[in-house]
C-alpha cells in the first residue's frame, strides 16, 4: 500500500495542507476540533509527521526534545539537570514539555518535535504501550524511555526497580513501632503500581492498611492531613505514613508538624524519590532514592550512543534502590 501523504491526509480531513501543518509543528494554533479530525486521519494511518521535513534528512539540528508528565514535581526537574549535565557538553538545546497526564497532548507534543525533526526525543511516557510509543517507533528518530519499561523489549529505556523499592519500604516498616499504617498514593501509572504491589508483597498485615489514592500534590499533602486527623485519628494512634510521593510527604510532614503533632514520636512519615527537598525541608525526610539523576544521565548517554549509530545491549537499564532514613520516621 503507497503510504499516506500530507495531501491526502488534507483532502481527508477537508483542510488545506498549511492546516495540516500546523497541526502536526504547532497543534496549539490550530481549534481542537480541527486538530483532532486531522490527528484522527494521522493516527488511523500511522503517518510519520517527519515526512514534512525530508529536505532536512541527515541535518543536525543540534536538538533534543524532552516530554515528561509533570513540571511541577521537582522528580522529573531534576531528571532534566541530569539530562542536562550530558547533553549540554555537545552544544545540545533542550526542548522541554509537559504531558500533564493527558495522551493527547503527549501526542502532539511527540509529533510537533517529530515534524521539527529533532535529533532525538526522551519521553516519560504515560503508558508502556500505546499510540504515543508507536508514533516513535515509525519515526526513524532515535528516543529513550523515561521512568517506564515498555511492554516492546527491544526499546531503549532507563527505569528504576520500583517494585523492590516498594518491598524496601514494607520491611522497614515492619521493623517500627505502631498501631496503624496508611499508605497514600498518587497517580495510577506503571512506576507507583509497581510501588504499591512491592510494598503489599512485603507488608505486615497487609489487609489492615489504610489506602488513599488520587493524592498527587505538596499541596494535596496539606490538605490530607486534616483527613488523618479526623478520620484515622493520628494525633492519638502511633501510626506509619507510607506516601508514595515526596512532594506530598513533605506537604504531609509540614502540615501535621504544624498541627502540633510530633514527628516521628507519634506519626513516622516514609517518602518515595528522594528528590533535593528530602533532605532539607524541616524535618529531614526518610524516603526511596533512585538515583534520579542518575536515570538522566543515563538516558541523555543511551540518546547519545543511537544518535551516533551505536546499538545498546542491553536496550534497557534497571536502576536498583536504596532506602534513606531520616528524621522523619
Amino acid at each position: 500500500m503507497k503510504p499516506i501523504t500530507i495531501n491526502d491526509i488534507a483532502k481527508l480531513a477537508g483542510v488545506s495542507k498549511s492546516t495540516v501543518s500546523r497541526v502536526l509543528s504547532n497543534p496549539s494554533m490550530v481549534k481542537k476540533t480541527t486538530r483532532d479530525a486531522v490527528m484522527k486521519i494521522v493516527n488511523e494511518n500511522s503517518f510519520v509527521p517527519n515526512h514534512l521535513a525530508q529536505g532536512l534528512a541527515g541535518v543536525s539540528t543540534k536538538t533534543i526534545g524532552i516530554i515528561v508528565d509533570e513540571l511541577y514535581n521537582s522528580f522529573f526537574i531534576e531528571i532534566v539537570e541530569g539530562v542536562d549535565r550530558i547533553l549540554s557538553n555537545f552544544d545540545y538545546s533542550l526542548q522541554l514539555y509537559s504531558s500533564r497526564w493527558i495522551e493527547e497532548k503527549e501526542l502532539h507534543h511527540v509529533s510537533s518535535l517529530i515534524s521539527k525533526q529533532v535529533d532525538g526525543i526522551l519521553l516519560a511516557p504515560i503508558n508502556n504501550e500505546g499510540e504515543t510509543i508507536d508514533l516513535l517507533k515509525h519515526s526513524n528518530i532515535p528516543f529513550v524511555l523515561v521512568n517506564c519499561i515498555p511492554e516492546d523489549s527491544s526499546l531503549n529505556y532507563v527505569a528504576f526497580n520500583n517494585y523492590r523499592g516498594g518491598e524496601l519500604v514494607a520491611e522497614y516498616i515492619n521493623s517500627l513501632e505502631k498501631e496503624q499504617v496508611v499508605l497514600i498514593t498518587g497517580y495510577s501509572h506503571q512506576t507507583m503500581d509497581n510501588r504499591v504491589e512491592g510494598f503489599y508483597s512485603k507488608v505486615n498485615y497487609s489487609d489492615s492498611v489504610i489506602r488513599y489514592n488520587g493524592i498527587k500534590t505538596f499541596e494535596d499533602g496539606l490538605e490530607i492531613s486534616n483527613m488523618l486527623l479526623a478520620r484515622n485519628h493520628v494525633g492519638k494512634k502511633k501510626t506509619v505514613l507510607f506516601i508514595t510521593n515526596d512532594n506530598v510527604a513533605i506537604g504531609v510532614s509540614h502540615q501535621l508538624s504544624h498541627m502540633g503533632i510530633k514527628i516521628p514520636e507519634q506519626v513516622a512519615i516514609i517518602g518515595f524519590d528522594d528528590i533535593k527537598l528530602a533532605s532539607l525541608c524541616k524535618i529531614p525526610l526518610t524516603t526511596v532514592s533512585q538515583s534520579i539523576k542518575d536515570i538522566g544521565k543515563l538516558a541523555a548517554l543511551d540518546l547519545l550512543d543511537l544518535i551516533n549509530g551505536k546499538a545498546i545491549d542491553p536496550p534497557g537499564h534497571v536502576l536498583e534502590p536504596k532506602l534513606i532514613v531520616r528524621e522523619s520516621s
